[in-house]
């Protein structure tokens, strides 16, 4: 057995999805267990199997199932809570609590992830409690970008997300303060004590990384400065998070970005100058995915690579259309661009991965109702003439 799968074994989760329904009665203190209760491989492959067709499951408990695994995490097992009230101490209710605690022992997982809203007192009294550490769905974010940062620019932005939401959880000496970060998982990272990272510590480090993310986006302005002084034409490929971005720009550039099928694969931006025939050009840039419901932290963080959208003549909206919920991504994608100021910018929609379909009906609707748009395959090059031939208008009609 290879190092990576004797890693992976290593690296179990026991994952708590909890939902807190409004104006619904919850079942007290019950919860619901998939049929995949054992950490074996075979179940677990079978829980997967289930929320990658997303069976009667929602959009949320997909993406955070995905997240889990993009942080190399095998699934040991998932409970499913509904909270009625939230306890001060604990956040789950003690019959809730001491379940979850059964679990933990039966299952001894390297981590028990949840995409609960705990403060840090919670997470703090429930590790005691379950002697385990925990993770919450920001920690595994974190870790997911800083794994796929590779430019200096890419880790400073995550560097600086993950101290600024790191500066209130510093909750005070004793246990929470004792341990030694550096292992993916735990707060604190970097492998320094955690017992040095006081606030002022933290202060200091976001203030340097700052000024460095600064310098960064000054660098980014005088790089478009010329680019809009040279009036070439640009397009942003954005969208839901593993929706084919990468594999677009690869089929429209002929390049080699990495592909694969997880969450954050692509953080940093990467250029590339395409040909569109009859002596027209344009330069296109890959952006990270967006994903609803992202830590606040990291969406501030990335602004210098929004900025970047910021100046684009056209966004391609790229969408699985593959999977169900198409509406939400599409209007999760929508409310990100608003919050970030780039709503006017000409938008077209890009269905992508066709070659997945069985039933093309739907996709007749949804074009209709997001006009202007493209049905593609990156892998069979079905509508990448079509959408070349756009770009080439659009570019022309700029000119």
């Amino acid at each position: 057995m290879g190092k990576q799968q004797d890693k992976q074994l290593k690296r179990t989760a026991l994952v708590l999805l909890v939902e807190k329904p409004r104006g619904v009665r919850a079942r007290r203190g019950r919860s619901r267990t998939d049929e995949a209760c054992s950490p074996s491989d075979e179940q677990t492959d079978l829980f997967v199997e289930r929320y990658r067709t997303r069976t009667d499951n929602p959009q949320q408990d997909f993406d955070f199932l995905e997240l889990v695994i993009a942080d190399d995490f095998s699934i040991g097992r998932v409970m499913k809570f509904n909270v009625r009230r939230v306890s001060p101490r604990t956040f789950f209710g003690r019959g809730q609590a001491a379940e979850i605690a059964q679990a933990v022992r039966a299952l001894q997982p390297t981590s028990v992830v949840t995409n609960a809203q705990l403060s840090p007192v919670h997470q703090r009294n429930l590790e005691e409690e379950w002697d385990a550490p925990i993770m919450t769905r920001a920690d595994v974010i974190f870790n997911i970008f800083e794994q796929n940062a590779t430019t200096s620019e890419g880790r400073i932005q995550v560097d600086l997300a993950r101290h600024n939401y790191e500066l209130p959880r510093v909750v005070g000496v004793g246990k929470e303060l004792s341990r030694t970060g550096g292992d993916r998982g735990t707060r604190g990272g970097g492998g320094e004590p955690l017992t040095v990272l006081t606030k002022d510590h933290i202060r200091r480090r976001i203030r340097r990384l700052e000024n460095e993310l600064e310098k960064v986006k000054r660098t980014r302005a005088l790089r478009r400065k010329k680019r809009v002084k040279s009036g070439v034409f640009t397009t942003s490929l954005i969208g839901y998070t593993n929706s084919g971005k990468s594999s677009l720009i690869n089929a429209l550039t002929r390049s080699e970005e990495e592909v694969a099928s997880r969450y954050f694969t692509t953080l940093d931006p990467a250029a590339r100058r395409i040909y569109l025939g009859d002596g027209v050009e344009a330069v296109v840039t890959d952006t990270v995915g967006l994903l609803d419901d992202l830590p606040a932290e990291l969406t501030t963080a990335f602004g210098a690579t929004m900025e970047e959208v910021a100046e684009s003549d056209l966004l391609l909206h790229i969408v699985d259309v593959s999977r169900d919920n198409v509406e939400f991504r599409i209007e999760s994608g929508v409310r990100i661009l608003s919050e970030f100021g780039l709503s006017g910018i000409p938008r077209v929609v890009i269905f992508n991965k066709t070659d997945l379909l069985d039933d093309f009906a739907p996709l007749a609707i949804l074009q209709e109702e997001y006009s202007p748009s493209v049905a593609i395959s990156t892998v069979t090059g079905e509508g990448i003439p079509e959408l070349t031939s756009i770009l080439r208008d659009r570019a022309s009609a700029r000119v």
